[in-house]
């Protein structure tokens, strides 16, 4: 009986294409959604696969494609190799499975793939475990503090009053167990206890600096009026600074003195230093950090390093370090000639410069354009053969859009057929379509776009619209009052009729 219902693609019988599969049907057809009793003849196993899925190329087995179902005495087995009971038969493999774990005796929810892929069974006993809230309230304790509320977490503020001082705080449980205090006034009395001076050692602290203190001793954190007894200079230091972790000089004028001296050399170890580096100083030498002019030995230019870029290291001549990346970078004009070669371009022309356009012919479709060898090398080609962007060698055609809430007029180029019309993307923003002249090739209109554009900017039209205006193609937008749509198309007539327009366009 002939089976009614839309037509397959696959012009075959059910039960032939089910055994082109390998699969045997064992009762008659039930649709090509709903599973078929089947018996696979390569391993004679039933199964039920769906006719829709094996025309679609899947297997019809499950336990030959290794997609059959986990047995559940193996994922118990599993379960209990990782030291967990299963207090429930086998869900499936993505599902929480009740057990207990042997170790601890809690009663926990793994899932099989977690288990069999290494992960841990219990979380009670890992090692970032939750915290109990017994053993934190006791930490809290034994740091001198009373909680007031129930356990929040190890990094949540737990409200605690401090049984020392009496006043309320809010420290985590984290930071206690990091050797925190937990309460503030207590903290701020013992670091204040620590730095309490009294005034006579304090004026002991100050002379063996070499300070004379010139009134009382005001407190730690206070400018300290004194005299420097080297230089005489009046400073006013605190006591913290010349006692922290950080100590700063006590005379500022000392420090700097002191480190000018250090940085100091004398004038001929510095001539001699820059012979060494071949340079010959043509004046006296002023300091480390000034500009020294000097003759250069390598290019016999006149430079003007600093002594003290010299001694970092730095080259001290500009034109001799242009020389040598130049040289670092220069290619290989026969590698360069086998690197266009490969890329199905022979060269014309001698080789200059990666960044240079190099006239060559293209071996595919023998048409000749100027790439550079860098464009090369990042995976370019020849513009004509390209698959992707505006193809210059099929038709194309020049346009002129206008746009009234902007009051802007753009000139632009298009493929002639193309699936993403340039000008469809335009109508999208608001742009109306003027005029368009169809050309030979993409060549062609580029050209006649170009010269348009040079006879624009020559007469002094810049560009009018933005780029958030305008995302595609806004620097060859222009102000409609000043250049009309009717001028551009009259522009591009002029153009087919005399290629080499006079410049600028005066007519705008």
């Amino acid at each position: 009986m002939a089976r009614i219902g839309r037509p397959r693609k696959d012009p075959r019988e059910p039960e032939e294409i089910m055994r082109a599969a390998g699969l045997e049907p064992l009762e008659p057809y039930p649709g090509s959604s709903a599973p078929w009793r089947c018996r696979h003849t390569a391993c004679g196993r039933e199964v039920t696969p769906r006719l829709s899925n094996v025309t679609k190329g899947q297997r019809g087995c499950v336990y030959c494609s290794g997609r059959a179902r986990l047995d559940p005495e193996a994922a118990a087995g599993v379960m209990r190799a990782a030291g967990l009971e299963p207090l429930e038969p086998y869900p499936g493999s993505d599902r929480k499975w009740r057990c207990r774990h042997l170790a601890c005796g809690r009663e926990v929810t793994p899932t099989y793939v977690r288990i069999n892929s290494g992960a841990g069974p219990c979380r009670w006993c890992a090692p970032n475990a939750p915290v109990d809230r017994d053993v934190a309230a006791a930490d809290m304790q034994a740091a001198g503090l009373e909680p007031l509320g129930p356990y929040p977490g190890v990094d949540t503020p737990w409200p605690v009053r401090c049984r020392t001082c009496g006043e309320p705080g809010t420290p985590t449980l984290g930071s206690i167990r990091q050797g925190q205090g937990g309460c503030y006034p207590c903290g701020r009395r013992k670091a204040n206890a620590t730095m309490r001076h009294d005034g006579e050692t304090a004026a002991a602290v100050m002379r063996a600096a070499g300070l004379e203190p010139l009134e009382p001793y005001p407190g730690t954190a206070f400018p300290w009026k004194s005299r420097c007894t080297k230089c005489g200079a009046i400073v006013s230091p605190r006591l913290g600074s010349l006692t922290g972790r950080s100590r700063r000089p006590g005379c500022k004028r000392c420090a700097d003195r002191a480190n000018g001296e250090a940085q100091r050399h004398d004038e001929d170890l510095a001539v001699a230093e820059m012979r060494e580096h071949g340079f010959e100083p043509q004046e006296p030498y002023r300091g480390v950090k000034y500009p020294w002019r000097c003759l250069c030995h390598g290019c016999g230019t006149i430079t003007s390093p600093t002594f003290g870029s010299i001694l970092a290291g730095q080259s001290g001549c500009r034109r001799c370090a242009d020389l040598r990346a130049g040289a670092a970078r220069r290619e290989d004009p026969e590698r360069a000639a086998a690197s266009m070669l490969e890329a199905g371009l022979e060269p014309l022309e001698p080789y200059t410069t990666t960044m240079t356009p190099w006239r060559c012919r293209c071996t595919t479709c023998g048409r000749t354009s100027t790439p550079t060898l860098s464009k090369i090398r990042s995976g370019r080609g020849c513009k004509y053969c390209a698959r992707f962007g505006f193809d210059r060698a099929a038709p194309a055609r020049v346009y002129v859009v206008t746009h009234a809430q902007y009051g802007a007029v753009k000139i632009g180029v298009a493929g002639a057929l193309q699936r993403n019309d340039r000008i469809a993307q335009h109508r999208r923003l608001g742009w109306t379509l003027f005029y368009e002249h169809h050309v030979p090739t993409g060549d062609d209109a580029l050209s006649v776009e170009q010269t348009i554009l040079r006879r624009l900017r020559a007469a002094g039209h810049g560009v009018f619209l933005t780029a958030v205006q305008m995302p595609n193609g806004w620097t060859e937008t222009f102000d409609a009052a000043r250049v009309t749509a009717a001028q551009l198309r009259d522009a591009i007539r002029e153009h087919q009729t005399t290629p080499d327009p006079p410049e600028p366009l005066t007519l705008f």
